[in-house]
């Protein structure tokens, strides 16, 4: 198993931190300062498209390494 990198030379990192971030914060202010009664609901889901389409790329990414290392 290759040796996982925790920096920003790593992709993984970069686009967790691209994509994941931002949609943390926006979910934050939402909660922070909305008046609706499903708050919650709301955060919660655009954190789960975050962290989807995170893993939806990561799984296109490695697809995309293993097919260049083996081919």
């Amino acid at each position: 198993m290759k040796e996982f990198e925790l920096s920003f030379r790593n992709p993984e990192v970069k686009m967790y931190v691209i994509l994941v971030a931002p949609s943390f914060l926006f979910a934050l202010l939402i909660i922070l300062f909305s008046n609706a009664d499903s708050k919650n609901i709301y955060a919660a889901s655009i954190q789960a498209v975050g962290l989807a389409g995170y893993y939806v790329w990561r799984m296109f990414h490695r697809r995309k390494e293993k097919l260049k290392n083996n081919g």
